[in-house]
């Protein structure tokens, strides 16, 4: 049997743990149909292509942009019956707005405007450069404006989700440092937490924290496991003993405390963080009291037939001159 002084220290917590890499989600943009109708042609027919800010994506015969261009074509052969150059600009305004709300674009309502040609099919673009991350449509397709065709995500903008393990909850912070390996790619990436979720996974009874990294999806793919180190605060000074001094039980921790050379009580402890192989003791132990490391659970049995658990009674100290005499 040995034991050990509870002592004053502050300890350094390591956490080293592993995250998810996916799409940054405030770098997506869903892509969805201005207006119902047919996907005659798709430029973009593979998920995970590269795409460039102002590229064709599709090409779309919808009936109500054709009558919108009919109707435009209309208001400007009319116009000058309108009255005064004011409400002629606004009349022509208003027609412009209906068509870029539809999804055309500036250059294509000027190419209207210039060649007095309805166009049947028209080209949606990219509105942002990035990987297609999501394609939800083929080429003779109905869409729908509900319905989104197509996800673009940022081309260096990925999150690495870091499941850290809940008896961590009280020390990840958003700010600090990351460093990010991976098992099959060399490098070394770094980055912060930017946020904490703070809902328990039921399953996996972690929480879920995001790291940000600025890396091309090409070096780290998007799905991998990377390994990751946060970088933690040092604790505060408190009360620690070794975690072997410690039984753990579904409603309470306990320690064995060595009260004199042949008497020994049970006491119940309020514990902390546990770093390495050394536990923080928040109440229930004072600073200097000896506790058990080896053979504690012998006594802790013996203190449950007496009935001398602290649940059960106060504490008291016991004989153990049955067992033969402790030593250090």
């Amino acid at each position: 049997m040995t034991t050990t002084s509870a002592t004053r220290k502050s300890l350094k917590p390591e956490l080293s743990v592993q995250g998810k890499l996916q799409w940054a989600e405030n770098e997506q943009t869903h892509i969805h149909p201005r207006a119902k109708g047919w996907v005659e042609k798709l430029y973009v027919d593979v998920e995970g292509e590269a795409v460039n800010k102002g590229d064709p994506l599709y090409q779309v015969y919808a009936p109500d942009l054709v009558v919108a261009q009919d109707d435009y074509l209309q208001l400007l052969d009319s116009l000058q019956q309108v009255g005064s150059a004011e409400k002629q600009t606004s009349f022509k305004n208003r027609g412009r707005k209906r068509l870029k709300l539809l999804g055309m674009t500036d250059e294509q309502i000027e190419r209207l405007e210039r060649t007095k040609e309805t166009r049947y099919t028209v080209d949606y673009f990219a509105p942002q450069s990035g990987f297609v991350s999501a394609l939800d449509i083929q080429e003779g397709m109905y869409i729908v404006p509900e319905q989104s065709v197509m996800t673009i995500s940022g081309e260096q903008s990925l999150w690495l989700m870091l499941d850290i393990p809940q008896r961590y909850s009280a020390l990840i912070k958003s700010g600090q440092m990351v460093h990010v390996a991976s098992n099959t790619v060399q490098g070394h990436w770094m980055g912060h937490v930017d946020y904490v979720y703070p809902e328990i996974d039921e399953a996996s009874q972690t929480l879920r924290a995001r790291v940000p990294l600025s890396v091309s999806s090409d070096t780290l793919a998007v799905g991998s496991w990377l390994n990751a180190h946060v970088e933690l605060p040092k604790l505060p000074a408190t009360l620690v003993v070794p975690v072997s001094s410690l039984i753990q039980v579904a409603k309470q921790n306990r320690v064995v405390v060595k009260s004199s050379d042949h008497e020994f009580a049970v006491r119940a402890v309020k514990v902390g963080q546990m770093v390495g192989d050394e536990v923080q003791i928040l109440s229930g132990l004072d600073a200097g009291e000896e506790v058990v490391t080896n053979g504690q659970f012998m006594l802790d049995s013996e203190a449950s037939l007496r009935g001398l658990l602290p649940e059960q009674s106060a504490v008291m100290p016991m004989n153990q001159h049955q067992h033969g005499g402790a030593h250090d």
